[in-house]
């Protein structure tokens, strides 16, 4: 028993999260760190996809770092009730300061009720000044420790390869705070990551909360359980078992867990079979979209490496706005652009999108041959974007109408459809090829177009105020003498949704 009080007592490495803006150099920032701190080498055979999660070490020290898509995927995480990160990173550009993702990401960090440091990246760049930021995030309820509160900030440039050392050192004072010890009571974590492969099966990027895992263990989240098969570190390589704090890939899973699930340990394959069961019957359908006639519709495939990016991005295109046309996912899958995919877009006249995937030949040899577009992105934002233009693009243009000016008509000099006429320019420019409402009496009784203008018999580009002139004017309805032409032009913007 003093033996277990030990064990319970000791420290554990702390889970730091990266957030922030789309384009403040998180990514960089993770890869600047991996690089200096992570030895990368692989055992033959090891796993090599983004598995979402690392350990790198400083000194003596460990520290996790959860590499998410963004708070999107942090926010899903936390809404299933996981306990993911103990510390998160605000990374904010350093030149350009506070933007609306960057006060989403302090939101989601303040609902997680988590420890905040803040980054200020790319300190390299002329302009840089943080002193300039930190007012603004005052106004977000963040005050740094020069602001006299109790958020640490450390200058950093991911591209330099600046401020690191100190960023690491400040994370593990933070943790040391924190007091994050082990409990080894009993196993349960988190699922960071999923993904199937076709010839291995289906991969889990586990982060060991409570508990030791071992191989043969069994496990189960509220869609999925396994009796593990292998444990592999971040690295791809094979190892014995996994302690809190830890991200392990476990092979074994009967299909991909949701990201964010949390696991926890059965003493039977029939139990956590039952508990698979029993969950997956309160687990919400997808409900497919009544479509109105006559409603504007976008149908999509949409294909992912991995299962957390599919969440995410289904999760942020949801939140498009479809007053004007409706988003519809035809199928979500995780994996590579297959033929089915090509033949499903055809026959649901869809559009397929793919993240951090690539197209097999024959899926390349159908596209090519049905004119079917393949749209296949490495960024989150830029995919999210490609689609937002595709349903403005099945929006008819906005027309927007502006005033040009007005005409009095004074004289007639010929009558019918093409009828030539006389007037005074009240108000305004005017030139040719545009329209113009009719006013009789202060009552509007048709439209017509000037197709052309004269002054002293010869053409006229334009007409300005106070000038007396002569029009062709094309109307179905006859002008007399006293009538006004509103005369306008209509501008076509795209739609927004």
């Amino acid at each position: 028993m003093a033996n277990m009080e030990k064990k319970i007592d000791k420290k554990r490495p702390p889970v730091v999260v990266v957030l922030g803006h789309v384009d403040h150099g998180k990514s960089s920032l993770l890869e600047a760190i991996r690089e200096d701190f992570v030895i990368t080498k692989k055992e033959s055979g090891g796993i090599t996809q983004h598995i979402g999660a690392y350990e790198i070490e400083k000194g003596k020290h460990k520290i996790t770092f959860i590499d998410t898509p963004g708070h999107e995927a942090f926010s899903a995480m936390r809404q299933r009730g996981a306990h993911v990160a103990d510390i998160a990173i605000l990374v904010i550009d350093a030149g350009e300061g506070v933007k609306e993702q960057t006060k989403e990401a302090i939101k989601f960090i303040q609902k997680a009720d988590i420890p905040m440091i803040v980054a200020f990246n790319k300190m390299d760049k002329p302009g840089s000044d943080p002193e300039k930021i930190k007012p603004q995030l005052s106004k977000e309820d963040v005050l740094v420790e020069s602001y006299g509160g109790k958020v640490p900030s450390v200058n950093v440039s991911a591209k330099e390869k600046q401020g690191i050392e100190e960023l690491l050192e400040t994370i593990l004072l933070v943790a040391e705070m924190e007091e994050l010890k082990n409990d080894f009571s009993c196993l349960e974590g988190t699922v960071i990551e999923s993904s199937l492969d076709p010839q291995r099966g289906v991969f889990a990027t586990l982060l060991v909360g409570k508990g030791v895992l071992k191989p043969g263990d069994i496990i189960a989240t509220r869609n999925s359980f396994a009796k593990v098969k292998d444990i592999c570190n971040f690295k791809g390589n094979k190892i014995d078992k996994a302690v809190p704090s830890q991200p392990v890939i476990v092979l074994g899973f009967i299909k991909p867990p949701e990201v964010g699930g949390i696991f926890k340990q059965y003493n039977t394959e029939k139990e956590a079979e039952e508990y698979v069961k029993e969950k997956e019957e309160h687990l919400p359908l997808n409900q497919v979209l009544e479509v109105k006639e006559g409603k504007k519709v976008l149908n999509i495939i949409l294909k992912t490496d991995v299962l957390g990016s599919k969440e995410v991005i289904e999760g942020i295109l949801k939140n498009i706005p479809q007053e004007k046309v409706i988003l519809r996912i035809l199928k979500s899958e995780v994996g590579d652009i297959t033929m089915a995919d090509t033949q499903l877009a055809e026959s649901g006249a869809s559009k397929i999108f793919g993240f951090r995937v690539k197209a097999d030949e024959k899926a390349k040899i159908v596209s090519k041959q049905k004119e079917i577009k393949i749209n296949i992105f490495n960024v989150i934002y830029e995919l999210i974007q490609e689609v937002r233009k595709a349903m403005t693009n099945i929006l008819e243009p906005e027309i927007k109408r502006v005033e040009i000016g007005r005409i009095k008509i004074t004289h007639l000099f010929k009558s019918g459809k093409q009828q030539i006429i006389g007037g005074k320019v009240l108000e305004g420019e005017i030139t040719r090829n545009v329209k113009s409402e009719i006013q009789r009496e202060e009552i509007i009784v048709g439209q017509g177009r000037i197709k052309g203008l004269q002054k002293d018999k010869q053409d006229l580009g334009k007409a300005t105020k106070g000038q007396q002139i002569g029009l062709m004017f094309e109307s179905e309805i006859q002008i007399v003498e006293n009538d006004i032409l509103l005369v306008f032009r209509e501008d076509k913007t795209k739609s927004t949704l």
